[in-house]
């Protein structure tokens, strides 16, 4: 039997060490010995450690903390959105044609336009651009563009065309198509990702090869070690591609993958027991929950109640964790319903099933919530970004309910932070700013009730999302024997002002004891 090692690769010290340890909560040096924790403590207790071959990094006046975990993102939604234009800055229609027009001199002759990123509420007109408006940039090339959240699109008059979107067209899945008094389509589309995913022709291999390299950079530069990839149309051979992805070191990150409702419906037994091996084995890349998709269409929730309880029972019967796409009351009201009826099925004490989002929770669900057990993995950073359209266009009197933080704790609820990147920026320390302030990027306060404290709000990022992934005794506090996932801040976020947590840098991040990112 192999004993510990007794030098160090690599030692941290002459900082803060934050470790979210309860026996240990602050240290001063981290001892990294074949790519875990060696040991924890004072420089000198440390010093012991040291050999020649030992690197050493001086972190005076820095923080160290363990690496950020962002348990809800959409990895290849954020890598294409480099092979378009951007056009979240946009603020009006004609912004939005003038910059598609400057990408359209970009392309080759058979190429999709595409565009990603708008939100109407912020454009000057307060509508989405239709057929018409995208007409104008070309009648004879399919134009496209993604909505800020996923669940909208629109298509030009060409785009529609070539996906079979008319008059007599029958959105599937729950998706529904806006109209014209004609009964025309007038080019929005909702809740239809899944059909435009095999309607639309792929993306350009190399540029979106360079998106994915963007991708890892961006997550290593925001101190994300880890991640877990939401997207509802995973299926077990995205499980392969994101291994190949990591094999061939273009994502650096440990990615946890979703596996779509679908996806995992139509697998066998085999299948399925394969990836529970899979889950309980592999470090780098791994299968996690089962994504299921509940939100409302055409004046009810889709998919129907009864269909969403057997696809919960069947992810639970199974003893896989469910993640299940819930905004706002009436899903989650339905999402906690089908959840308690597996439970009530087939009792299981550790489930750790998942509510992604829970934006609207009245006082009732607090306690449901509690009572299933379920965690909330909810998007801090959306106050920052979006808070001025929530405040705008969510009912005053219903305020308290939204994007809940303190309130989750306070009921014993497991509460989580993620980006939901695309959807909103990779940024950890906006978010974890936003969960301290509940101030939006204009300085709208939202809620201030629901305020968390800084090492509160951090750990939303760190053994909270360890703990969803059922990883908690791996990663997301610094303990000897734990992976040495760490990064190194150029402040102590603890002790800046709560508005000024976001201005702190990464200066450091490292996976698995290797320093992968520098400033």
């Amino acid at each position: 039997m192999s004993s510990a090692p007794h030098t160090a690769d690599l030692l941290l010290y002459g900082g803060r060490v934050l470790t979210f340890d309860s026996n240990r909560p602050e240290a001063q040096a981290v001892a990294i010995a074949a790519g875990r924790i060696l040991a924890v403590g004072a420089e000198e207790e440390l010093r012991s450690f040291v050999s020649p071959k030992t690197q050493t990094l001086a972190c005076a006046g820095r923080t160290v903390l363990p690496g950020f975990i962002d348990p809800h993102l959409h990895l290849f939604a954020w890598a294409s959105r480099y092979c378009g234009a951007d056009l979240s800055a946009a603020r009006s229609i004609a912004e939005i044609r003038s910059q598609l027009q400057a990408r359209l001199m970009t392309l080759g002759s058979q190429d999709w336009l595409r565009g990603y990123g708008y939100d109407e509420f912020f454009l000057d007109e307060k509508r989405h651009p239709n057929r018409h408006d995208l007409d104008a940039i070309a009648t004879d090339r399919p134009v496209i563009l993604r909505h800020r959240t996923g669940h909208a699109a629109v298509l030009n008059s060409a785009a529609l065309r070539q996906t079979g979107i008319h008059a007599q067209f029958t959105p599937p899945g729950g998706g529904t198509i806006a109209r014209d008094a004609r009964g025309e389509p007038t080019g929005v589309v909702y809740e239809l990702e899944s059909f435009l995913r095999t309607a639309l022709p792929p993306l350009p291999s190399q540029a979106f090869q360079a998106g994915l390299r963007q991708v890892n950079h961006a997550l290593l530069r925001h101190g994300v070690c880890a991640f877990h990839d939401a997207s509802a149309g995973n299926t077990l051979e995205t499980i392969e591609r994101f291994s190949a992805l990591r094999a061939n070191g273009i994502i650096r990150p440990r990615a946890t993958v979703m596996v779509g409702i679908e996806a995992f419906s139509q697998a066998s037994q085999t299948d399925l027991a394969a990836c529970q091996q899979a889950g309980r084995q592999a470090a780098q890349v791994r299968p996690g929950s089962v994504k299921i998709m509940l939100h409302e269409s055409r004046g009810g929730l889709y998919p129907p109640l009864d269909d969403l309880a057997e696809m919960v029972w069947l992810v639970h019967r199974h003893g896989f964790q469910v993640a299940i796409h819930a905004v706002e009351e009436a899903p989650v009201c339905a999402a906690l319903a089908a959840i308690q009826q597996a439970q009530e099925r087939l009792p299981r004490r550790d489930h750790r099933h998942r509510i992604e989002h829970c934006a609207l929770c009245p006082p009732p669900l607090l306690n449901t919530l509690a009572e299933t057990g379920c965690a909330v993995v909810m998007q801090p950073g959306f106050v920052h970004f979006y808070g001025d359209k929530y405040a705008a266009e969510v009912d005053p009197a219903i305020h308290a309910w939204l994007y809940r933080a303190k309130s989750f704790r306070d009921h014993g609820i497991p509460v989580v932070g993620s980006s939901d990147c695309p959807i909103a920026p990779q940024a950890p320390l906006v978010a974890m700013q936003a969960a301290v302030t509940r101030q939006s990027h204009t300085g709208r306060t939202l809620n201030p009730a629901e305020r968390l404290s800084c090492l509160e709000a951090i750990g939303l990022f760190t053994h909270a999302a360890a703990w969803v992934g059922f990883e908690e005794n791996q990663v997301g506090s610094i303990i000897p024997g734990r992976r040495a996932d760490m990064i190194i801040l150029d402040s102590d976020v603890t002790r800046l002002p709560s508005e000024a947590i976001s201005r702190a840098r990464v200066q450091t991040t490292i996976i698995d004891g290797r320093i992968v990112y520098s400033a």
